[in-house]
């Protein structure tokens, strides 16, 4: 599927060269000897996961300074629908019931693909240390450490107990100890300060941790705490070009790589008076051109996008008229000379300075980027650009 083929329908447009303008953005912030695990959860943050980790996998044959050194997900089943990576994956929602359902079967197949599970209590440590002994193998196996979050991890207080837990079983490789930031993307947050004290302290206070990798930063603390580099960072928001600040940020030109495009499928000439959509919510003043669109909130397009967001057509900016329905969008384009039908709407620009861009879209909904982006549903092709559509058809038939 590429990008001729799929004209005429809505799409994402994932541009392979932004994304790799992006990894050396974060490599520029890190020291060399850091690692890159990308964030490639909730679908790659709605991008489609297996075609992001394919992509990185070509731009990675750039150099050194596109180099990926692994994938971060939530859970086994996003994993497996990498499909075959060769990078290693760790899984980030903490292991607990290992012995309900499907659970039991998702964790052996996780050990014996030799995925990085995360451990928050001693009673997940022996749970998954029992699997894998009826394996015959070892799970490699990380701690996270609740340093303020209060979602998931360790308390500070039972560190000590989980480690000494994890370390006697002989079934357990201990490959990684982490924490994640309440508040990363704020510079100089004093709550971030304490956490990384916290979390210095837990380590510091055991030799045997010297040489087991150590990591913190997401995407806001990759650029606002570099004390907590360790080991590796975990970029998500970032890896996909929006900063995590929620505005562009030219010190560090963050590109999106994603462009949603959708087509103009019917032209209605509309009088003054005229009201358009559900409860007429919008009424024309002049006379007036809506196009409808083949999008809605079904779609992932936000219903608090209606008389609110901005697209773009032919360069010209357009408001959303109307409720934003189900399955369809509509937009005025009064001011669009000569609309044609099939004519390529930009719902979400890969500008970052677009009236059309995800930043605006967040302002005028009042949701942050995380929302949008992973609400974006099935029915919207993804497409790559900027690389050779063959080269990823001839990689899927390997």
């Amino acid at each position: 599927m590429d990008a001729n083929s799929t004209a005429g329908t809505t799409r994402l447009l994932i541009d392979a060269r932004s994304l790799a303008t992006n990894v050396r953005t974060l490599r520029r912030v890190c020291q060399a000897s850091t690692q890159i695990t990308a964030v490639i959860k909730a679908d790659a943050y709605g991008h489609d996961a297996r075609l992001i980790a394919e992509l990185l996998d070509l731009v990675d044959e750039d150099g050194p300074f596109t180099r990926i050194d692994g994938f971060a997900v939530a859970t086994a089943e996003e994993a497996a629908a990498l499909g075959d990576v060769t990078k290693p994956i760790m899984l980030l929602r903490p292991i607990e019931n290992v012995f309900l359902g499907s659970q039991r079967e998702a964790l052996e197949y996780a050990i014996r693909r030799g995925w990085t599970l995360t451990l928050a209590s001693p009673a997940a440590a022996a749970d998954v240390a029992r699997v894998a002994l009826h394996l015959q193998t070892r799970a490699k196996v990380q701690i996270m450490l609740d340093t303020g979050m209060v979602r998931c991890g360790c308390p500070v207080d039972q560190f000590d107990t989980l480690l000494e837990r994890t370390l006697g079983h002989a079934n357990l490789k201990l490959v990684g100890v982490c924490t994640h930031f309440v508040n990363g993307e704020v510079a100089s947050d004093p709550l971030t300060s304490r956490q990384i004290r916290l979390f210095d302290a837990a380590i510091n206070a055991h030799a045997i941790l010297e040489n087991i990798p150590k990591h913190a930063c997401n995407s806001g603390g990759v650029f606002t705490a570099p004390r907590a580099h360790y080991d590796m960072v975990r970029p998500g928001l970032s890896l996909y070009g929006i900063d995590p600040s929620g505005r562009p940020n030219l010190d560090r030109p963050l590109v999106p790589i994603m462009k949603w495009t959708a087509p103009v499928m019917a032209i209605h000439d509309v009088q003054p008076g005229q009201g358009v959509g559900y409860n007429h919510t919008w009424t024309a003043q002049v006379p007036s051109k809506i196009a409808l669109l083949p999008v809605g909130y079904a779609d992932g397009y936000p219903r608090a996008a209606s008389n609110k967001a901005i697209v773009m057509l032919n360069g010209v900016p357009c408001g959303v008229v109307g409720r934003v329905s189900m399955d369809m969008t509509m937009i005025d384009v009064t001011r669009v000379a000569d609309v044609c039908i099939g004519d390529e709407v930009t719902l979400v620009d890969s500008d970052p300075l677009s009236p059309a861009s995800l930043y605006k879209l967040c302002q005028a909904t009042d949701m942050i980027p995380y929302e949008i982006l992973t609400g974006i549903g099935a029915r919207v092709q993804r497409v790559p650009i900027g690389v050779e559509a063959d080269v990823l058809m001839n990689q899927e038939n390997d």
